[in-house]
């Protein structure tokens, strides 16, 4: 089996950017395709099946971010994603699952708006800043006591949590990169108070590359 890796991904979505994240921490290389809104050809050709990201090894495709971040464990050397003693292993998996239920929702907010999956309303950009802010107060008590929400290494928990929140902090100049940029950094703000969360953001953040 060839060992070429190939990452197929949408670059705005939060999902995709865990991927790549992951991929750059366990210094794994990889050729990146872009997949468009629309044209979904290659994607579908290498995986079957039309959503992003999607990963090839060889002539093995997985879908699914987590299930990509397990694969990657499981089968490339590096920093454990998802940790090898079982208390880190449960803790991990309740960020996993803390990322559906809290952290991903203010992005999902702004979100559906844009892309049409519910209807806009005037106050939909300050609801989901207060409601960034309110969930964040987590991270940020965490923080006070690593750099990282498990152990003292970068795990799974930062990987799948911080592109979601990533949308709150963004500079001025990525405004200018389109639409959605434009209206994230205009709509959802990472309110005061939140110094830890922000330097892990960009901890987190800087394997995006």
């Amino acid at each position: 089996m060839s060992d070429k890796v190939t990452l197929y991904e949408l670059p705005p979505s939060p999902n995709n950017m865990k991927v790549r994240i992951a991929l750059n921490y366990k210094k794994i290389p990889f050729e990146a395709v872009v997949v468009g809104f629309e044209d979904r050809e290659a994607v579908v050709k290498a995986s079957g099946q039309p959503l992003t990201p999607a990963l090839t090894h060889g002539d093995r495709a997985i879908f699914d971010s987590s299930a990509i971040l397990r694969y990657l464990d499981a089968n490339f050397d590096g920093p454990k994603l998802f940790g090898t003693e079982r208390p880190a292993i449960r803790e991990i998996e309740e960020w996993e699952q803390w990322q559906h239920t809290d952290g991903k929702r203010p992005t999902v907010m702004i979100v559906s708006e844009l892309l049409g999956f519910s209807d806009p309303k005037p106050d939909t950009g300050a609801k989901a800043s207060a409601r960034l802010n309110d969930i964040t107060a987590r991270i940020e008590e965490r923080l006070g006591e690593s750099d990282w929400l498990v152990g003292d290494a970068m795990t799974a928990a930062d990987v799948l949590n911080a592109p979601w929140m990533a949308y709150g902090i963004l500079p001025a100049e990525r405004a200018a990169e389109g639409p959605m940029m434009k209206h994230f950094h205009e709509n959802l703000k990472l309110g005061e108070g939140r110094e830890k969360t922000r330097a892990w953001i960009g901890r987190v953040m800087s394997h995006c590359t």
